[in-house]
């Protein structure tokens, strides 16, 4: 953990709350022993736990540490009876526990046990709970609040009062140490989460107040997404680049708030551990990255509910074992306490885990609790069970107008406002799935929509009645649905649930009377539908809706601010940074003559590659071609290593590609911000490029090779990439800038240190967080890890270097500069690239996220005067170029010396991509 600040209790200040713009800117280990993996993580651990702690832990008795250890599952349901309570305590207090974690269920029940628990266990106890929604996101009764990342929308003042509430209501109802999960990037073709520099901006500022305020915090770090059913490991094949840019800098920012906990997810990640281990059974990523990289000396928590996959792979004792083993302070969820205290008790007494790591860990359980005011009262310290009991019965002043202030500001709509959809309804029905509670938002509604009738169903036609006939329902004819959807509890949209109207020259319409038809006619017409999506999955595939809001929560308040956005009571809120919408197209393989192009023709290109593979022009190969949104080529051809080329998953070194699709995306980015302009001298960026005429060489010249600098030179034998990029930066120009094009690696380097400083960030983190991560394209990087290499294609057998290159950037200059450079660098899959060039097509987004703006795409890969056939970044075709006589002027493209090429034809809307390894000569 960072420096702590001391605890604060501040008054919420209830009211609407201000809203601002949204644009803002080591080895494997498997076959060590146990035993040595505990001395390791030691040696990474510092002790910063209190005299107080350490005077306890060293008079406690194995067990009895052990047992501090373990957090069992605490049922609160709406069923649990006051003549359990008791059993349910002594059981606490007999085994010694170190606290409880909340399952879902009842604020009252809630805070009727943790007030019994803590008045007779013989140590006061951590209350976990989920508070990604405050606590009425998992107990019914209590305020919910919409998660940290959802309030991107507001200033640091709202944040800070909304984190004040939860940490209030928790405290009153005996919670004292919360649950919040980081964002995580969504796919593309999810219905759009809160992602982006203010969801995280907002997350951590959250987390920090919460912390500050006398609720310890802990953060689910490093999930992708939902975890796989089954027991199955999922491996991120990220690589570090992308792990720092996606979760760990995040990590940093919230250890530096305070935060007091890091739960890991339970996926492997090799670039971070080089093993594929999953990292809450990783003694690699515990010790090697949480406590050395970052320093964090805070409880690493696992959860072994009997769901976790760690209980699914090993089951739940030795589960318990291994998370210990691994590194983990606090397990939680824990199912049979007593089993799991016995497997770890054995394990220590068997020499499998050092005696050392449990006091360790106790002791940074102790640290938590004293910081609670837990312990330093002495052991008798215990929460105020009447206002535990108060909190269940009564909210805290000004909550519901701070909740609905802060679920309308978390709202997003997409498409059509919704008050211009539903005006002029001759009739409106709210449909909701059966079994659905929505009573907030059917009262709302129908305050503000005269006539609104509510039907349950689970299927809402676009067209014709909205049930069958033989179902009576006076609005089975209405021309507008609100359709609410919530977990679990979705209605589908379908085209229609009764018969289509019959043939014009059919027996059956001809003897239709004339009043049946015409109303046939009538529901022959699309209706107008609002689709509201309560507390959405980022899996969710986003319905075909002409108008769509996203609720982040279910509640009556997420109901309320959701209906308030229906009826005009609360204004539509702007469409968040990121979001594409409509959602642009996404890659779908399809056959040729459904794009208009001919199957034996594209098979032609088999007997091409294999022939240059027979003459020996390269050893690997792979080929997409993609065109109207749709994959009608993606194969790859030769082998690696033995193993046939995947064109999804084979990695090639794309040289001179990385000028576009790494240091070009990454200015379109910049100047889409306001943080580089292209007309800007770049001394504006890098102060020491000046002299010599280099002050005045703009960004756009440096991207259309005008600005002077010589093609390169060699800098593979200068001592450090510091040195080459120091040669780089002082080479004299040839011409003055702008007089002459001289295609120049070193313009591309020079620029890319642009962006490392514009960015203040590495460019391969950068690109990492703003385009690649976005995209989905999770095998394009520029330093591949080491568990990757068997998938690269090698570019060389003998080069300056005394060994064979693969897995590593061909290009000398490249690789003295440390692998990430302007020129050259990036490794990729035909697959990747082309999501890349389909987001170029669509103008910049790709399925739900925007990467850049449409005017920008155009505009860079438009012609530029007097820089012959070079737009911004990329070429246009030209007589004898690579491009040849079968692409328009509207064209683009760049190629690589390793042997690899992508053209974009905007007029044909079409690319094709070819990867190879020319390079490659036995």
């Amino acid at each position: 953990m960072a420096a702590r600040r001391p605890w604060k209790t501040k008054p919420a200040a209830p009211g609407p709350l201000p809203v601002v713009p949204h644009s803002v800117s080591v080895f494997p280990l498997r076959a060590v022993p146990v035993l040595l993996l505990g001395v390791l993580a030691l040696a990474g651990c510092r002790d910063e736990t209190s005299p107080w702690a350490r005077e306890r832990v060293a008079r406690m008795p194995l067990r009895e540490k052990v047992a501090q250890m373990v957090a069992p599952a605490l049922y609160v349901g709406a069923d649990a009876r006051p003549a359990q309570d008791t059993l349910l305590a002594n059981r606490v207090a007999a085994e010694e526990l170190g606290g409880v974690r909340l399952l879902p269920g009842s604020a009252q029940v809630a805070a009727r046990r943790i007030a019994l628990l803590q008045r007779t266990a013989r140590r006061p106890l951590l209350v976990i709970a989920d508070l990604d929604r405050g606590p009425g996101g998992t107990l019914d009764g209590a305020e919910e609040m919409p998660p940290p990342a959802a309030l991107g929308a507001l200033d640091e003042a709202g944040v800070d009062r909304v984190a004040q509430r939860v940490g209030e209501e928790a405290r009153r109802l005996g919670i004292n140490f919360g649950l919040l999960s980081a964002p995580s990037f969504p796919h593309a073709t999810a219905l759009p989460g809160p992602v982006g520099p203010r969801a995280e901006q907002a997350f951590a500022h959250f987390a920090g107040e919460l912390a500050e305020d006398g609720v310890a915090v802990a953060v689910r770090a490093l999930s992708p997404g939902p975890e796989p059913a089954d027991t199955s490991v999922r491996v991120l094949p990220w690589d570090r680049a992308a792990a720092e840019a996606l979760q760990l800098d995040l990590l940093r920012t919230l250890l530096r708030r305070g935060i007091h906990g890091v739960k890991p997810a339970s996926v492997a990640v090799p670039s971070l551990t080089r093993d594929s281990v999953p990292l809450p059974d990783n003694p690699v990523f515990v010790t090697g990255v949480l406590r050395r990289d970052l320093g964090f000396d805070g409880l690493v928590i696992e959860d072994l509910a009997p769901p976790a996959p760690l209980v699914r792979r090993h089951g739940p004792g030795e589960a318990a074992v291994r998370a210990v083993a691994a590194g983990a302070d606090l397990l939680v969820g824990v199912e049979d306490a007593r089993a799991a205290i016995n497997a770890v008790v054995l394990a220590v007494e068997t020499g499998r885990i050092p005696r050392e790591m449990i006091d360790a860990s106790v002791g940074r359980i102790f640290a938590v609790k004293e910081r609670l005011g837990l312990g330093t009262r002495g052991d008798s310290a215990r929460a105020d069970p009447a206002q535990a009991k108060e909190a269940a019965r009564e909210g805290p002043e000004g909550a519901d107008t701070l909740a609905a202030a802060a679920h309308r500001a978390a709202l997003t709509v997409l498409g059509t406002a919704p008050r211009e959809l539903l005006r002029n309804c001759r009739q409106t029905v709210l449909v909701t799935a059966r079994g659905v509670e929505a009573a907030p938002l059917s009262a709302t509604l129908l305050a503000a929509i005269p006539g609104l009738t509510h039907l349950q169903t689970d299927r809402v036609p676009r067209r014709g009645p909205l049930v069958p006939p033989r179902v009576p329902f006076a609005g089975t004819h209405a021309d507008c649905v609100v359709a609410a959807a919530f977990p679990e509890r979705r209605p589908v949209l379908a085209e229609r649930v009764v018969a289509a109207l019959p043939q014009p020259d059919s027996a059956a319409r001809a003897a239709l009377p004339a009043a049946r038809l015409a109303e046939l006619r009538r529901d022959t017409l699309a209706r107008r539908i609002v689709w509201i999506d309560f507390f959405p999955a980022v899996d969710a595939a986003a319905p075909r809706a002409q108008s769509i809001v996203l609720a982040r929560g279910t509640g009556a308040e997420a109901q309320r601010a959701a209906a308030a956005v229906l009826t005009g009571a609360a204004p539509a809120p702007r469409l968040p940074e990121g979001v594409a919408w409509p959602a642009a197209r996404t890659l779908r393989i399809a056959a040729a003559d459904s794009v208009g192009m001919r199957a034996d023709t594209l098979a032609a290109i088999d007997a091409v590659v294999r022939r240059a593979i027979a003459d020996g022009v390269f050893s690997a190969a792979a080929v997409a071609v993609g065109r109207r949104g749709s994959l009608v080529k993606l194969r790859g051809y030769g082998s690696v290593g033995g193993v046939p080329v995947d064109a999804r998953t084979s990695l090639f070194d794309i040289a001179s590609l990385s000028k576009v699709v790494g240091t070009t995306a990454a200015v379109m980015v910049l100047v889409d911000d306001e943080r580089m302009a292209l007309g800007a001298p770049l001394r504006r960026y890098v102060p020491t490029f000046r002299g010599g005429g280099r002050g005045d060489v703009t960004v756009r010249q440096l991207l259309t090779h005008t600005s002077g600098l010589p093609a390169g030179a060699w800098l593979y034998p200068l001592s450090s990439s510091d040195a080459a990029l120091r040669r780089v930066i002082r080479t004299e120009l040839e011409t003055p800038p702008g007089e002459r094009v001289v295609y120049s690696d070193f313009g591309m380097i020079v620029l890319a240190e642009g962006v490392r400083l514009a960015a203040r960030e590495p460019m391969d983190w950068f690109l990492a967080r703003r385009v690649f991560g976005p995209l989905g394209m999770q095998s394009t990087f520029y330093l591949p890890s080491a568990d990757l290499r068997d998938r690269a294609v090698a570019t060389a057998v003998e080069s300056e270097r005394p060994y064979a290159v693969r897995g590593v950037v061909h290009d000398g200059n490249a690789y003295r500069l440390g692998g990430v450079a302007g020129h050259a660098g990036i490794f990729s899959t035909a697959w990747d690239l082309s999501v890349f060039a389909q987001a170029m097509l669509n103008g910049g987004a790709y399925g739900t996220r925007r990467i850049w703006e449409r005017g920008t795409v155009a505009s860079f890969t438009r012609r530029q005067p007097n820089a012959g056939t070079r737009a911004l970044g990329w070429d246009t075709p030209a007589p004898r170029s690579s491009a040849g006589s079968y692409l328009s002027e509207r064209a683009y493209g760049h190629t690589g010396f390793t042997g690899t090429s992508i053209w974009i034809d905007r007029e044909k809307d079409l690319f094709v991509i070819l990867l190879a390894n020319r390079t490659f000569t036995e």
